[in-house]
């Protein structure tokens, strides 16, 4: 009986999901810290000028997107959210590393840290 009961399976995880901080976790979530060796980059083709971190730029500017940099789940959840090679996207905001950008209708908020992956160059227009 005793050991029925101290056994953990993924689904009492699911079923108990941990809170922080207004957030609720449930199930498993990748690391914070990844290592250089793991990362996954996905590059457009055109990569003419020298590319910088998306962190680095100005507001206003329009910049092309040529290479995510990161993780696997990193470059998946970025993707998702829009961010692929060779897309535009317009600076709103950017303070201290965060960045607010348009991408066509929609506004995105990203943290210093996805910002430094996302590399660009300037827009030809």
């Amino acid at each position: 009986m005793k050991q029925s009961q101290q056994q953990h399976s993924p689904q009492n995880q699911e079923s108990n999901p941990r809170k922080f901080e207004g957030f609720t976790f449930y199930g498993e979530t990748p690391e914070a810290s990844e290592t250089e060796d793991s990362s996954t980059e996905i590059q457009s083709d055109s990569t003419q000028s020298k590319s910088f971190p998306l962190a680095m730029a100005s507001t206003g500017e329009k910049l092309q997107i040529v290479k995510i940099k990161g993780g696997e789940g990193t470059v998946h959840r970025l993707i998702g959210m829009g961010f692929v090679p060779g897309i535009e996207i317009a600076v709103i905001s950017n303070s201290g590393g965060s960045a607010i950008v348009a991408i066509g209708d929609n506004r995105i908020g990203l943290g210093a840290g996805m910002a430094q992956k996302i590399m660009c160059v300037n827009s030809k227009e």
